[in-house]
């Protein structure tokens, strides 16, 4: 026989690996002084403050 398999059951597989996904869009000068947005999906880590991390990955590109 099948086991039955409650609603708790379901949205626990799911939480497991979650992680926060955000757009982070940043904006650069091109030579002809124009603005350019650049934008990409960035996995924030469980426990990580969102701010901060942004804030890290700024400076890491620098």
């Amino acid at each position: 026989m099948a086991k039955k398999q409650s609603f708790g059951d379901k949205v626990g597989k799911q939480n497991r690996n979650a992680k926060t996904n955000i757009k982070f869009v940043k904006s650069s000068l091109t030579s002809k002084g124009n603005i350019r947005f650049s934008d990409e999906i960035v996995g924030i880590p469980e426990g990580e403050n969102v701010e901060n991390y942004l804030k890290n990955l700024i400076a890491d590109s620098k």
